[in-house]
Order: structure tokens, then C-alpha cells, then sequence
């Protein structure tokens, strides 16, 4: 890909400010720095090993030696403090250095990729060149030969003037040979002549003879025609035989004829060489040596006509090379210029290239921010650290107001995935701990309910058997019940009472002492051991009826207070999550404050800094306290502003935009019939009755062709054959 180039300006001011910058130096003192860095973090390590080691030791003192102890620990941290200042000394003055050196530098990049397009461009122009230089060499030699054509071209035309003057002397010649040449063909003519009339006299006659043949022949044919009507193989051998004799007879005047004009030309040659012997021989032989003379003549005229034409040819195929190589170049010339058009335009599409490069940081900011980079440093001694819940409040947020997006320097996307996916798999395994905790805890719950509820049943039986005996006491007589018929029966249920009571409380016993010590529940006269007196007037089941219906309305009164607690429990939640919306809302307009403050120099950061960290080294509760609130609505404010949701929502809007009217409306029917329980179960319903009518319909057609089948399947009656009839 091409990109456009610079301005000759622009070149020359990089140049000026990459040899100001001065690479090699500069390497150099990074070098340097960078040891000096390397060596700082490992004496930082070995400091915060030894801080943290220090710690433990200083936990584990006894709290009469911590007095002593705390004012070594408090130099160590102070220590550890002036070299960490020191650290960021170093590498904030490293990094200025290198800012100062690459703040107005430009990019390289295009100025070397101009650079090899220049060099690219430039082999392409000497290889023009060496092209160029080889078609003017051709059209150099075409030339030369051009002349050399026109050379040849004037040879000819002179020897066409040495031509014409022969052949005005070969035509005097001619007319000489003419005059003889006639006396010569009036006698040859003459004889030829007399000849002709000869043979005419001759073919006249064979003529006749021949009519009298065929007229023999018709009339011998009629004959036989009239004879072998019958016989038709006998005429066909007969006119066979007859055209055989005719082609016989036409051979024979062939070769006649033949012998004739073989006997004229001899004739003719004869005469012609006595005529020329009459002519004489001298004549001859001038002419023979100007007909050799013309012949080369015509000959070398051919060649020097021939060779004009190859050359002719060459140039026009010279020509038509040099202009297929013009075209081809001008061909290319344009094709690079509609190229750099099309990249000019690519480049003007790519304007925004730092903006969406800055949304994408916003975006991995929004969705890993969560992410603690320190956390794998800090992991050695962040029980030791006083101020590391104050170091999340530091995180570096992009900024929005920036028009150049690579000048901050961020981790790639690649190793935020994996510490998410890192920290993800932290938490899932922490869940699956907790969940299996919660497992365990609910299969022992389960386990005890199913205890309390066979305890409950039991006692539940244990209440019934008590109420029918009673019953059944006081519908017996009035017999007054003896010492020994009562103590049987609290022997009895003394188990059932003794459970009801401990489940219920001491709610009773404390409203009716008396029955404290009395395993039935029954009021005693003393407090101490004495034996049961009863008297006709007491009766247990006035006691029990009373229990039972304050057991009752403590029930009562129970469920009571519990449905206004739950009614408060659900006006707090409500509350609650007001007042999680409204925090949400103030938590964003203080992201949305915070972002511009961004935009403040280091060394408002470094006071803002110092000052948080005084101020969290004398209230760090109150600062531990704010960041866990922050930190939790950092949280739910990141779930919301979750940018591949409403990515994920605007393509779901635009697929469904694309569809066409049909699909809609068979997508909206559909969540019509689905988003409503109503309209499911009729659907359902509607569906199941129209399967019951098909199959009903199939079955009824079935049942009629299966009665409809012995009267149409019935075998065809056989038809007799004629024959047989």
C-alpha cells in the first residue's frame, strides 16, 4: 500500500529534526537509563521483600515489644518511600528527556515509505530509460536501413531506364523478327490450313459412315427391341455388347485423330526450321544475347523490388513495435496515476484512523478496567501496605478530549484478555468453592428439616393421643380421677409436654409459675416436692384448652410482626434500589467529571497525590471505606456501559431493519403468539385441534377406501379367445 507523499518542506524539516534528535546518542543514554532502572527495581524488590518480612515480624511481636519496634518499621517505610521517590524520579526525568526529543518529531513511517517508493519509482524510470534508449537505438538502425532502401529504390529506378532503352531496341528487333515471323506463320497457317480441310474432308466421312452405323444400329436395335420384349435379360447383354463395340469404334478415332495432329506438328516444325534456315542464323543469336540480357535485368529488378519490399516490411514492423511501446507506456503512466488517485482517495478514507483508534482505547479501558495491572506486584506484602486500596483511585483513564490516540502508550488487547480471562477464572473458582460450600450446607439443612418435620409428625401424634384421652376422661362419669389414674396418664404424655413446652418456650411458665415443676403442666400447690393431691374441683382440661389458645394467639400475634417486617424488608429494598439508581446516576456524572480532569499537568497529579496520601495516612478507614463504595459502583457502572451490548443491540436493529415486509410480519406474529402465556396456550390449542381434525379426516378417508376396496379390486371376469371358440 502506498501512501502519499510528503512535500520536499516536510522532508527536509524531518530530516533536520531526526539529525537534532541524533538516534544513536539517544539509544545510548536509554541504555544507560535503562540499566539504571533495571537496577532500581530489583533494589525496590529486595526493599519490599525485606519491608514485608519486617511486617510479619513486627505482626507477630507481642504487644509490649511493638512500641519498641514500631520506630524501626516506620524508618524502613520511610526508607523504602525516599527510593521509591527516587525510582520515579529517575524514570519521570528519563521519560521527559525522551518526550522533549519526540514531542515535535514526526512520523517516520511515510517518510520512509515515500522514500522506497521514490527508489522503487526511480529503478522504474531507469529501466524506462534503458528501454528508451534500446528503441532509439532500433529506430536508429531503421533508419540506416530506410537509406539504404532508398538507395536500392534509386538503383532500381535507374536500371529501370537501362530497361526501357533495350526494350526500345528489342521492340526494333521485334518488328524485324515480326516481318519474318509472318512470312514464317503464313505458310505454317497455310499449311495448317489445308491440313484442316483435309481432316474435315476426312471427319465428314467417317461422319456419314458413323450416321449409317447408328442408323444400322437403330434399326437393328428396333429389331432386337421388337424381339426381346419377353426376354429382358437377353436385350440388356445385346445393348451391353453394342456399347461396347461403339466405345471400341470411338477409341479407335481417338487415337486416329491423335496420329493426325502428331503428323501437323511435324509438319509445322519442319517448315518453321526450313524458314529459319531461310532467315538465317545471325539474327538469331543477337536476339537470344538480348533476351539473356533482359532476363537478368528482370531478374535484378525482382531482387532489388523484393528486397525494397522486405525492407519496407521491417519498418513497418519497427514502426508498429515503437508505437505498441508508446501506447503501453502512456497505458502505465495512466494506470500508476489512477492508482495514486485511488490511494489519494483510501487515504481520505482512512482520516479517522486516530479517532476510532481512540474509541478502542476507551472501550478496552470501559471493559478492563476492572483489571488491577499492580496486582501481581503488590501480592507479596498487600497485608502490609497501608495505602494499596488508595493506589486503584490512580488508574490512568483515556482521555476524550484527545486528537492523537497513539501518544498514550497502553498494554494490547491480547494480554487484557488474558488477565480477565485470568481474573475471571479467579472468580469462577472462588464461586464453584462457595457453591459447593452452599451444596454441603443445604444438603445438612435438608437433613435436619427432614428430622424437625418426623419430630414434629411425632409430636403431632402425641397431641392427638392427649386430646382423645382427655376427651375421653371428661366424658366419662363424674367420677372424681384418682391420684393413681392421673399420675398414669402424666406418665404418659409427660414426654409430649415436656417437648411442646421446651419448643414453645418459656413463654407459659413465665406467665403461670406454678407449672415449672410440674412435669404435666399442671399447677402444684407448694414449690417443693409433694405428693399429687387432687380434689374433685381441679381438672386438667380447662389448663390445657387455656395453653392451647395462648399458644395460639402468640401464633398469631407471630405472624403478625412477620408480615410487617417482611412489608418493611420490602419497602427497604425498594428504597434501596432508588437509592443504587440514584448513586449510579452521580457515580457517572463523576466518571464524566473526571475525564476532563484529565487533561491537568504531572505535577497537579503528584500534589493531588501527596495530598490523598496524607490524607489516607490519617483517616484510612473512611478512604477504605469510599474506594469499596467506588469500587462496587464501578462495577455496575461498567455491567451498564457495556459497549458490545449496544453493539450487539444496533446489529440485531439494523438485521431486523434489512428484512424484507414478509419476514417482518412473520416476526412480529411470532412474538405476538410467544410474548403472552394466553396467546401460547391458545396457539397450543389451536394447533392440537387442527392435527385431532387432519387426522380425523385422514382416518375417515382411510376407513372409506378400506370399504370402497372388495367392489374395486375385484378380479376381472377372463374373456374367451375366439380361437379356442
Amino acid at each position: 500500500m502506498t501512501t502519499v507523499l510528503p512535500d520536499g518542506s516536510d522532508f527536509s524539516q524531518a530530516l533536520a529534526t531526526w539529525r537534532d534528535i541524533n538516534l544513536s546518542t539517544l539509544q545510548k543514554s536509554l541504555d544507560t537509563s535503562g540499566l539504571e532502572i533495571v537496577e532500581n527495581q530489583k533494589d525496590s524488590l529486595m526493599g519490599r521483600k525485606k519491608l514485608a518480612e519486617q511486617t510479619r515480624d513486627f505482626k507477630k511481636m507481642p504487644d509490649q515489644e511493638k512500641v519498641g519496634g514500631f520506630k524501626g518499621l516506620l524508618k524502613a517505610y520511610q526508607a523504602e518511600i525516599d527510593a521509591l521517590t527516587k525510582r520515579s524520579k529517575t524514570s519521570e526525568s528519563a521519560f521527559l528527556n525522551i518526550y522533549k526529543l519526540l514531542a515535535e518529531a514526526p512520523d517516520p513511517y511515510p517518510l520512509l515509505e515515500a522514500a522506497v517508493d521514490q527508489t522503487v519509482r526511480a529503478s522504474e524510470a531507469k529501466l524506462l530509460e534503458s528501454e528508451l534508449t534500446r528503441a532509439n537505438d532500433q529506430i536508429k538502425s531503421l533508419k540506416s536501413q530506410l537509406k539504404e532502401a532508398e538507395k536500392v529504390e534509386k538503383e532500381s529506378q535507374k536500371q529501370t531506364e537501362k530497361l526501357e532503352k533495350l526494350e526500345s531496341k528489342l521492340e526494333e528487333m521485334v518488328k524485324l523478327q515480326v516481318s519474318n515471323k509472318e512470312a514464317e506463320l503464313d505458310a505454317v497457317y497455310g499449311e495448317r490450313i489445308m491440313n484442316f480441310q483435309q481432316r474435315e474432308k476426312d471427319l465428314t466421312k467417317q461422319l456419314d459412315l458413323t450416321k449409317k452405323q447408328l442408323a444400322d444400329l437403330r434399326t437393328s436395335n428396333e429389331s432386337n427391341q421388337a424381339k426381346m420384349l419377353d426376354d429382358s435379360s437377353r436385350r440388356e447383354f445385346e445393348t451391353v455388347s453394342r456399347r461396347a463395340e461403339i466405345e471400341l469404334v470411338e477409341v479407335d478415332l481417338e487415337r486416329s485423330q491423335r496420329r493426325i495432329e502428331e503428323v501437323e506438328r511435324r509438319n509445322e516444325k519442319l517448315r518453321a526450321e526450313i524458314e529459319a534456315v531461310r532467315s538465317g542464323s545471325e539474327a538469331q543469336e543477337r536476339i537470344q544475347t538480348l533476351e539473356s540480357q533482359i532476363t537478368e535485368l528482370q531478374n535484378e529488378t525482382t531482387r532489388l523490388l523484393s528486397t525494397l519490399e522486405t525492407q519496407k516490411n521491417t519498418i513497418g514492423e519497427y514502426q508498429e513495435q515503437r508505437s505498441k511501446i508508446e501506447t503501453e507506456y502512456t497505458r502505465q503512466i495512466k494506470k500508476l496515476e489512477q492508482e495514486i488517485s485511488t490511494l489519494k482517495e483510501k487515504v481520505s478514507q482512512f482520516s479517522d484512523y486516530d479517532e476510532i483508534k481512540r474509541e478502542l482505547e476507551i472501550i478496552k479501558y470501559v471493559e478492563f478496567a476492572s483489571l488491577n495491572p499492580e496486582d501481581e506486584d503488590n501480592a507479596g506484602y498487600d497485608d502490609c501496605s497501608p495505602d494499596s486500596s488508595s493506589l486503584n483511585l490512580a488508574i490512568k483513564m483515556p482521555n476524550p478530549n484527545a486528537d492523537k490516540a497513539n501518544k498514550q502508550k497502553t498494554k494490547s488487547l491480547e494480554t487484557l484478555l488474558m488477565s480477565k480471562n485470568r481474573k475471571l477464572q479467579d472468580d469462577l473458582t472462588t464461586l464453584r468453592v462457595m457453591h459447593d460450600d452452599l451444596l454441603v450446607s443445604s444438603r445438612m439443612n435438608t437433613i435436619e428439616n427432614e428430622k424437625l418435620k418426623s419430630e414434629l409428625e411425632r409430636l403431632k401424634t402425641l397431641n392427638e393421643n392427649l386430646e382423645n384421652d382427655l376427651s375421653r376422661m371428661q366424658a366419662s362419669s363424674a367420677q372424681t380421677p384418682t391420684a393413681s389414674n392421673l399420675e398414669a396418664l402424666v406418665g404418659k404424655n409427660s414426654t409430649s409436654d415436656r417437648l411442646s413446652s421446651n419448643e414453645m418456650g418459656n413463654g407459659s411458665s413465665k406467665e403461670d409459675p406454678g407449672l415449672e415443676n410440674s412435669p404435666s403442666g399442671m399447677p402444684l400447690p407448694n414449690s417443693r416436692h409433694q405428693p399429687h393431691r387432687i380434689t374433685s374441683d381441679t381438672s386438667i382440661l380447662p389448663i390445657i384448652t387455656s395453653q392451647r389458645d395462648r399458644f395460639r394467639q402468640r401464633n398469631s400475634e407471630l405472624e403478625e410482626e412477620l408480615r410487617k417486617q417482611f412489608e418493611t424488608i420490602s419497602m427497604t429494598r425498594n428504597e434501596m434500589k432508588s437509592l443504587q439508581n440514584d448513586n449510579l446516576k452521580l457515580y457517572e456524572k463523576v466518571r464524566y467529571l473526571q475525564s476532563y480532569r484529565d487533561n491537568l499537568g504531572s505535577t497537579t497529579l503528584n500534589d493531588q497525590s501527596s495530598r490523598f496520601h496524607r490524607f489516607n495516612s490519617s483517616i484510612p478507614s473512611t478512604v477504605s471505606r469510599k474506594d469499596e463504595e467506588l469500587s462496587k459502583y464501578r462495577g455496575i457502572y461498567e455491567e451498564h456501559m457495556n459497549p458490545f451490548e449496544r453493539f450487539r443491540g444496533r446489529e440485531r436493529m439494523g438485521a431486523l431493519q434489512a428484512l424484507n415486509p414478509l419476514d417482518k410480519l412473520v416476526l412480529h406474529t411470532a412474538n405476538f403468539v410467544l410474548g403472552n402465556r394466553l396467546t401460547r396456550n391458545l396457539f397450543l390449542i389451536y394447533v392440537l385441534m387442527l392435527h385431532g381434525l387432519l387426522f380425523f379426516t385422514y382416518g375417515e378417508s382411510a376407513w372409506r377406501s378400506d370399504d370402497l376396496q372388495p367392489s374395486t379390486l375385484r378380479p376381472p371376469i377372463p374373456l374367451k379367445d375366439s380361437s379356442s371358440s
